[in-house]
């Protein structure tokens, strides 16, 4: 069999075998004397202190260590690459930061880039609505756009609609809230404020009158109406006053008003109440829940998200915000008594929807349809990727195209940014270029991926959102990466295999050996021991199963057995008591030597089904650990510098070379030197040399 092996020849081959790897540590450590080994300043690694440490943070994807718990520390948040030369992460596009840990903001083209954490601490009742906290592992990680007033969208970029009581439905009712102020010997004032918009200061002997006003500046608002509880004439008194606020022009349920409250002296309490609450003081009727409309273009119109303005069915117009003829342009004022046509086939609904006088002459469409005359597709939801939380560590709702695209309402069909895949862009797109995971892995969600997360080669045998409802693994069937834990052809010779490794399986990894300065140090021994005289069994290690495995075979073809598994590089294979079988009735103990893979090892198993024993006896095989591994398990046996782009792989852990028996190291050393001369002999540089294996 033949390996490639890589070898720098010149200079560096000169301190490849001395060995001692760390004189300098260039200049970035100190070098141990005693075991050679250099200990790097902060911010250098390798064995030689050659590369600088790129920053870490919250992984955005990685296997789980335990039940639903992932978003471990990681490299550029595994979603980027570092560049061990500057310490530089450069990080998959739509990522961001010294360590690619946020998300990129959309262009957010009327609004700001906010947190989740921030999102939820700074409610402003037109993008956000509950005040509370958030603090799960994507808190300072996923961003998105806080609109401006009047616009929406997942980016800002889509002018919103005027809202308003359909003139149709009767018989309704308009919301009332409460404000509750105890003002004893205080003075100063306090501040209302809507949607992001405040009022001036308010004094506490202000008349309903002038509150009234002031709320009625507000620009989001079209007017309210303003009553005192009891027989005070002030909002606030020294035995507290309700003042009862009425939203005579603005249809449907708003978000209380919030209060900030500058009052100082004496004894002072401020509050608002809503959705049924009743006001503090004076033991005042509850407040009102609305059953008017706060409807887009009042149910009478189409929205044209490019102007902000709406199209009125035939009959309609602007309104007072109370069913009247004004000037606002939500097509609130009008009748008809006939339902919508779609204007292309004249046909009522658009044939996707059912209309007559007990809908108010309003389109009730059919799922997939929306819009007055139900000629508009609707597009699928997904839990959002950002939005505000709704209560304590609780977000990531259903959102249209889960916030991260936009809906095209003549197709149904969302365009998704970029990054984001699936029908309701539900998806975080796998990296790789130009095939996912660059042709080296499988795309996997953190669902997925967790069942593959494994410990010393071993399956943990775990979940990451299985349990519903936890609202830490939200992600478990959104967030997707590679997973490159497997070998890939990549010729020309027969077995050539290789490995992959970094967040999209672009690198190479590097063979790992035990270091050759370590002493009193052992390998791995495990014995089987096979009670059997027919049939076959295999062994298992590390996720790989053997061929099967007669009774009748020999140490040869038990070894060879064991090294066609990728996960077994070399092994000594030695049967007790001189026999010439793996198996007898009576029993044998095969010793296993594990000379290349290092460290404490888990066990090797067996599966015994194919095996029989005569006399109605039962056939086992019973695996033990003799010793226990102490060898260190190292890249490049902590002895030369790993390649990850190198153009093939690197089949010698740099203590194979350099640490075989004088005449085994001549021979190789001599084969360098003869094609180095064909070169520049006093330049380093990396040969592949096609070297049999001893």
């Amino acid at each position: 069999m033949v390996r490639w092996w890589r070898v720098l020849v010149g200079s560096a081959l000169v301190m490849g075998v001395d060995g001692n790897l760390c004189d300098t540590c260039n200049g970035n450590g100190v070098c141990d004397a005693a075991t050679r080994i250099c200990q790097c300043k902060a911010g250098y690694r390798g064995n030689r202190c050659e590369f600088k440490v790129c920053p870490s943070g919250v992984a955005w994807v990685d296997f789980a260590s335990a039940v639903d718990t992932a978003h471990a520390m990681a490299v550029c948040s595994n979603m980027g690459t570092c560049d061990d030369m500057t310490g530089v992460c450069t990080c998959q596009a739509g990522f961001e930061g010294p360590a690619c840990e946020v998300m990129s903001c959309p262009t957010c083209v009327y609004g700001r880039c906010v947190t989740m954490r921030e999102a939820a601490a700074t409610p402003d009742d037109y993008n956000f609505f509950t005040s509370t906290t958030y603090n799960l592992w994507d808190a300072d990680k996923v961003r998105g756009c806080q609109c401006d007033y009047g616009f929406e969208g997942y980016d800002c970029s889509l002018r919103k609609c005027p809202v308003g009581d359909d003139p149709l439905t009767t018989g309704q009712v308009a919301q009332v809230q409460h404000l509750s102020c105890l003002c004893s010997g205080c003075s100063g004032s306090f501040v209302l404020s809507f949607q992001g918009f405040h009022t001036a200061n308010i004094a506490p002997t202000a008349t309903a009158a002038t509150l009234a006003s002031e709320i009625n500046k507000l620009l989001p608002l079209h007017g309210v109406t303003v009553s005192l509880s009891g027989v005070g004439t002030t909002v606030c008194d020294p035995d507290g006053a309700v003042s009862a606020i009425t939203f005579t022009h603005d249809g449907g349920n708003w978000p209380a008003f919030r209060v900030t409250s500058l009052l100082t002296g004496g004894t002072s309490a401020i509050s608002v109440q809503s959705g049924g609450t009743p006001g503090l003081y004076d033991s005042v009727p509850a407040t009102v829940v609305a059953t008017t409309e706060a409807a887009v273009c009042s149910n009478r119109g189409r929205c044209d998200s490019v102007t902000g303005l709406c199209q009125c069915s035939p009959g309609f117009s602007s309104s007072d915000g109370a069913g009247g003829t004004g000037t606002l342009p939500d097509c609130g004022y009008g009748t008809t008594s006939t339902c919508p046509t779609a204007a292309s086939n004249g046909l009522t609904c658009n044939n996707q929807g059912t209309c007559n006088s007990g809908t108010f002459y309003k389109c009730v469409c059919n799922n997939g349809f929306t819009g007055i005359d139900c000629t508009l597709r609707t597009c699928p939801s997904g839990y959002a990727w950002f939005d505000g939380a709704s209560a304590a560590d609780t977000a990531h709702a259903l959102a249209i195209c889960s916030n991260k695209g936009t809906c095209n309402t003549a197709t149904g069909i969302c365009t998704c940014a970029v990054g984001y895949a699936g029908a309701a862009c539900e998806l975080m797109t796998c990296p790789g270029t130009p095939s996912v995971c660059n042709g080296r892995g499988r795309c996997k969600t953190m669902q997925q991926l967790a069942k593959s997360a494994a410990t010393n080669g071993e399956l943990l045998g775990i979940t990451y959102g299985t349990t519903p409802n936890v609202a830490a693994t939200w992600d478990f069937n959104k967030i997707q990466g590679c997973d490159c834990g497997q070998h890939y052809y990549m010729g020309p010779s027969v077995g050539q295999l290789d490995d992959f490794t970094a967040y999209d399986c672009s690198a190479r990894s590097c063979p790992y050996g035990a270091d050759p300065y370590e002493t009193g140090k052992v390998d791995e021994q495990q014995t089987i021991t096979c009670t059997a005289d027919g049939g076959s069994f295999t062994l298992t290690f590390r996720q790989f199963t053997t061929a099967a495995i007669p009774v009748t075979a020999t140490p040869l073809v038990v070894k060879a057995a064991l090294e066609a598994l990728q996960t077994i590089y070399s092994v000594v294979v030695t049967f007790g008591a001189s026999s010439p079988t793996v198996c007898t009735s009576s029993g044998v103990v095969t010793t296993i030597q594990f000379t290349s893979t290092q460290g404490a090892l888990p066990l090797l198993t067996a599966s015994v089904a194919g095996l029989s024993l005569g006399g109605g006896g039962t056939p086992t095989v019973v695996v033990a650990r003799t010793v226990a591994g102490t060898k260190a398990n190292v890249e490049c046996s902590r002895r030369g510098t790993c390649s990850t782009l190198s153009s093939r792989r690197l089949d010698v852990d740099c203590a194979a070379v350099f640490f075989r028996p004088p005449n085994r190291r001549v021979r190789v050393l001599r084969r360098i030197l003869q094609l180095g001369r064909q070169r520049q002999p006093w330049h380093a540089w990396r040969l592949w040399l096609p070297v049999p294996i001893l």
